[in-house]
């Protein structure tokens, strides 16, 4: 297809297109002369992730460069590719702190705090153990260390605020979401070109997660209105 039908077929203006081409995070398109070029579903694709990069995470070009440069290398093989995706989801939802730096090169990084001479050791993973246990006596690969660390993050905020938490947290949480989790995983096949399996594992994390957060307050708000001696 021509430039003016891919821009048709993706909803991307001929001006985001070339830019992309021109940062290089989309491919130029084979050239038939000097002035056309032939246009794929490839690049429909590609179009695709970057716009649902763009909306739903609010990605610089920065990260969907690199997020691109593992798509296209093949010696990666497609389950390290969705772990790169989860973690740049999740590090846009907030639910895990961004390893990139984000001070920007105009302002000068804030002096560190100083130590105690006498400062403690940081206390072990207890809490990553438990949940790598849990995945072993359930059978389950542990495959994510970047869902393991954002699990244990969250809880152990919870367990710094004052809620209890412990193995039978992990646990309960891990079984209520199973059949929601194998539904909503079950159209990620091989099948798929690369750049839709990243759509839909940047898709599944953070639409799935809105409708988690809303559901849950659905269900607290409806709970707490009910007798305390109907609540099974």
């Amino acid at each position: 297809m021509k430039l003016s039908a891919l821009a048709r077929e993706s909803g991307v203006s001929t001006a985001s297109i070339k830019y992309y081409i021109h940062v290089g995070v989309l491919l130029p398109g084979l050239k038939r002369n000097a002035t056309t070029a032939d246009y794929s579903q490839a690049h429909v694709d590609r179009l695709g992730l970057i716009t649902c990069l763009r909306r739903e995470l609010g990605s610089p070009i920065e990260s969907i460069a690199a997020l691109t440069r593992a798509i296209d290398d093949e010696s990666l093989e497609n389950i390290e590719l969705m772990g790169i995706c989860q973690r740049l989801a999740l590090e846009a939802s907030n639910v895990l702190k961004s390893t990139a730096g984000s001070s920007s090169h105009s302002e000068p990084e804030p002096e560190p705090e100083p130590q105690p001479a006498t400062a403690v050791e940081p206390a072990p993973k207890t809490i990553e153990n438990d949940i790598r246990d849990i995945l072993r006596e359930l059978g389950w690969p542990d495959i994510s260390p970047t869902a393991v660390e954002s699990m244990a993050g969250v809880l152990e905020e919870l367990s710094a605020s004052g809620y209890p938490v412990g193995r039978d947290t992990i646990l309960r949480h891990i079984q209520a979401l199973t059949e929601i989790a194998a539904r909503n995983t079950t159209p990620i096949t091989d099948s798929l070109s690369r750049d839709l399996i990243c759509v839909e594992v940047v898709r599944g994390i953070t639409m799935h997660n809105r409708l988690l957060v809303a559901t849950s307050a659905l269900v607290h708000a409806s709970l707490s209105a009910v007798p305390r001696s109907s609540q099974s």
